[in-house]
Parts: C-alpha cells; sequence; structure tokens
C-alpha cells in the first residue's frame, strides 16, 4: 500500500467502489458520493492541546486532560522547556509534545537537544512557519522549504525518526469545497515531509466561504450553519485525503487547530466596520454566533469524522475564558456514545459523506445546514437489544432555522438505517443510538444533546478576545499572528 493510499475498513459495494476509487487516485475527492465508507479508526486517545498551555501552571484555572507543550524557537531552547519535556514524558506518554516558532530552522544542537534527549520521546511536534504566508492563505513555496527542512531535520534524529510533525494550514487539501480557494494539494503535502495534518478549523475564517446573505458564495441557509458546517467539510476532506505510510498501513495523524469563532481578516463578518476594535461580530441578530454546545457538538463531529485530536487557539468570543474553552472541546471530543464505541473492538467511522437526504431531497450538508456523523462497530453488542450484533452512535446537527427530517439513504457496515425519517427541529442537536439486528440498525435510544442553545455572543478574534489574558507576559504564547 502505497502513502497515497487511504485505509478502509470494509468490503461492502459501495466501501469497494470507494477503495478503488481511491487507489486510482490517491485520494477521496469524491467522499461526498458515499455515505458509511467504513473507515478504520486511529485508536482511542485524547490527544489535546492548548497553544497557551506551555507547562502545568500556564493557564491557570486549567482544565485536567490537556497536555502542556513549550514554545521553543532557533537557539532558544530553554531548561523550562526541557523540564516540560522531561515531566510530560511520565505525566503524558507518547504524547509529549512541543511547538515550534519562528522563520528559520532549529540549530543542530537545538535538534539534539529535543529529539535525541535521553530523558523523554517528543511524539508531536507543531510548527508554525508562515514566512511570507498571506493572512489565512496556504502555506507558500517559503514556508513549505522551511519547514520541510525542520521536518527532515527532526526525522534525521535517532529519537525523532517517529516523530509526528505537522505545520500550521499544512494538510492534504484535495476536494475541499468549504473554502474560497484550494488548500495545499495531497501532492504538497507528501512533498513537504508532514506527517500529521494541521488545518485550520476557524469558524468565520477568510479561508472559509461566507453565506451569500453576507455577498459570500456559501449555499448555507443562515450564518450560524456555515460557521458550523464549513469546517466539519474540511476536517472530512482532510480524513479522506490522509495518506497511509507504508510500513505501518496506518493514516497519517490528524490533529487540526480549532476556534469556536475567528474571522480576523473576514470583512464580511467584522459587522461594526470598526478598525478601532478589530474584526468584531457583534451579532446583530443575537442568534447566530454558535452557541458553547454548538462548538461541543462541532468537535464531536471532528472526533467521528477521523480527527485524533484538537489543538486549541482562543474562543473568539467575549467572555468566553479559556478554561470554558477548553471544557467545550473536551466535551465533544469525548462526547461518551462514540468514546465507548472507539474504545471497544474495531471502531469505524459511519460516514464521510458531505451530503444527505433531507425534507425528503439529497443536497449537500451546507445548503441544508444539517449534518449527521457517527461511529459503529459490528463486533460489540449493544445491551440494549437482545441478540444484538452491532452498535451504532449518531449525531445530527440542524443548525437552519426550519425543522428538517433526514433519512439514511445508504447503508452503514452493510446494514440498513431502520426508521428514518427522523425529525430533527432547528438548533437541535440529536442522538441517535442502534443496535445491529440482521442486516438492519434498530433504533435503541434517542435524545437531545449539547443542547445549550445561547447563540446571542458576540465574536472577536484574538488576541483582542483575551481580554484579562494579558497576563500571560511570555513573549512566545503571542507569536501566534491575527491571520489565526
Amino acid at each position: 500500500m502505497n502513502r497515497m493510499g487511504h485505509l478502509l475498513g470494509n468490503s461492502t459495494e459501495g466501501e469497494r467502489a470507494v477503495r478503488k476509487f481511491t487507489q486510482r487516485l490517491g485520494i477521496l475527492a469524491a467522499a461526498a458520493a458515499f455515505v458509511g465508507v467504513g473507515t478504520a479508526a486511529h485508536a482511542q486517545t485524547d490527544l489535546l492541546y492548548d497553544w497557551r498551555k506551555i507547562d502545568n501552571t500556564t493557564p491557570v484555572p486549567t482544565v485536567s486532560g490537556y497536555i502542556p507543550a513549550p514554545f521553543v524557537s532557533t537557539g532558544n531552547v530553554t531548561p523550562a522547556a526541557i523540564s516540560t519535556l522531561t515531566a510530560n514524558q511520565a505525566a503524558f506518554p507518547g504524547k509529549v509534545a512541543v511547538k515550534i516558532v519562528g522563520t528559520t530552522p532549529l540549530t543542530p544542537a537545538d535538534n539534539a537537544a529535543l529529539f535525541n534527549n535521553p530523558n523523554f520521546q517528543v511524539n508531536y511536534a507543531f510548527m508554525d512557519y508562515e514566512v511570507g504566508r498571506a493572512p489565512g492563505a496556504p502555506s507558500t513555496e517559503s514556508d513549505t522549504a522551511i519547514a520541510t527542512a525542520q521536518a527532515a531535520a527532526i526525522h534525521s534524529q535517532p529519537k525523532g525518526a517517529t516523530t509526528i510533525v505537522g505545520n500550521y494550514r499544512m494538510f492534504p487539501g484535495n476536494g475541499d469545497t468549504s473554502g474560497v480557494g484550494a488548500g495545499p494539494s495531497v501532492a504538497q503535502y507528501i512533498a513537504s515531509g508532514m506527517n500529521m495534518a494541521n488545518e485550520d478549523l476557524y469558524p468565520g475564517a477568510p479561508t472559509y466561504k461566507n453565506p451569500g446573505s453576507l455577498g459570500g458564495t456559501s449555499t448555507s441557509p443562515n450564518i450560524r450553519s456555515s460557521l458550523f458546517v464549513l469546517p466539519i467539510n474540511r476536517a472530512t476532506f482532510v480524513t479522506s485525503s490522509l495518506p497511509v505510510n507504508p510500513t505501518t498501513g496506518i493514516a497519517d495523524q490528524h490533529i487540526p487547530y480549532v476556534n469556536r469563532f475567528n474571522n480576523s481578516g473576514n470583512p464580511a463578518l467584522d459587522s461594526d466596520g470598526n478598525p478601532s476594535n478589530g474584526y468584531r461580530f457583534d451579532n446583530p441578530t443575537g442568534n447566530q454566533m454558535l452557541s458553547r454546545g454548538d462548538f461541543s457538538a462541532m468537535v464531536a463531529h471532528y472526533r467521528a469524522r477521523g480527527v485524533d485530536g484538537v489543538h486549541l487557539l482562543d474562543g473568539g468570543v467575549v467572555n468566553y475564558s479559556q478554561s470554558d474553552f477548553e471544557t467545550d472541546a473536551k466535551a465533544g471530543f469525548q462526547f461518551a456514545p462514540f468514546a465507548s464505541i472507539f474504545a471497544g473492538s474495531n471502531p469505524k467511522l459511519a460516514t464521510l459523506d458531505t451530503s444527505s437526504k433531507v425534507n425528503g431531497v439529497v443536497a449537500t450538508n451546507e445548503s441544508t445546514g444539517v449534518v449527521f456523523s457517527g461511529v459503529y462497530s459490528l463486533t460489540q453488542n449493544d445491551a440494549r437489544l437482545a441478540g444484538s450484533s452491532g452498535k451504532l452512535a449518531l449525531l445530527v446537527s440542524n443548525l437552519s432555522a426550519t425543522p428538517a427530517t433526514l433519512e439514511f439513504v445508504s447503508k452503514i457496515g452493510g446494514k440498513n438505517v431502520a426508521g428514518a425519517p427522523y425529525a430533527i427541529n432547528a438548533g437541535e442537536h440529536k442522538l441517535l443510538e442502534f443496535a445491529g439486528t440482521g442486516l438492519q440498525w434498530t433504533l435503541v435510544n434517542q435524545a437531545l444533546v449539547f443542547t445549550d442553545a445561547d447563540r446571542s455572543g458576540v465574536g472577536v478574534p484574538e488576541p483582542v478576545a483575551m481580554g484579562g489574558a494579558g497576563i500571560f507576559a511570555l513573549t512566545m504564547l503571542f507569536r501566534r499572528r491575527r491571520s489565526r
């Protein structure tokens, strides 16, 4: 299996078609054509990072489970960074990470101190090289050259050969329809030497289409649905395009940068047009900002579409603290119905589809504001139905302004989903749980989840949104530019 192939798990007719398509083109640019492709999921592990969390004291208060990762730059691998990495080897084995910033690759001494240190193994290197890049733009040749050189230097170290390396906005973006222009291609991503996709999942960013009501090209029915669905679509296409390691047979890692809102550089969402307060979204109708519940649901959709972890930047909403941000992202990533299946045998992603049958018509998730994602296993049993063979959990979200019905037109794991159509009201997130019985999935539970409906927030991109976070006087915390 070459590095351009994608790891697929089942053998239904639709899945064989996906596999043949993938092998022919090396990508899955037409993910929207198939439902329930049965993509094998990475092992469940909580890879939770926060750009501001550099050690065990910053930020305070903090949410448990987030892995501190110190900043380093050329000639600046500090004793404090080494101390944090050494402590993380015991506290977070297999998740030790470092953030590399600046405009030049690390020195040979830096690389040896980090990636051949007898006291720790750096598992993840998050690079932030953006030399010459326009705000929000894909990696340019100068970015790529620096990041590629640094990736090669890491992998040339004896203990760096297995380090997972990525650079901000370096991802295999073939087929991505969420933005106004194409991101890096699969070929560019592979040539970069990266083995981790770090796309920007920033609702409101200029790398995404704006809704037609704001003069944009998105077909989304309202602002909040575009903020919600388009990042989910981007994550989906990245998962679909991830190369497979020819040695291990496992797809590259997928850890995007995640915000609740960040419209920096996007004048369409600068509702007051006042340059003195940055790109401020005043949300004049009071119901178009993603609620905290919406954000948690969005992260749950990311996880069910192949994201292996999240790297938080900034919540981007007035009076929304970093600990709130961490709490909400963790709730979505660890959504219990998904987590229980991921933790069991043979978990698979239920769909990488970007269209569904809503109100009796097959249409894109973007145009309807409705999206469903899920996880299943054919070897796990559901105790709520005697004799069951398989478990399926689906999360259905409707961010449009009108009620909708959803039907599942294709099989998931070779089984039909019984009981459709399923109703979901405007602004709701609904959990549907099924047990496998023969050739169908039988509903055993449905419930509303992530029920926070407060969408009245005011959006401000970082660093304005940080407010009192100026206490973090460490310069490296603010190296990440407003183009985020």
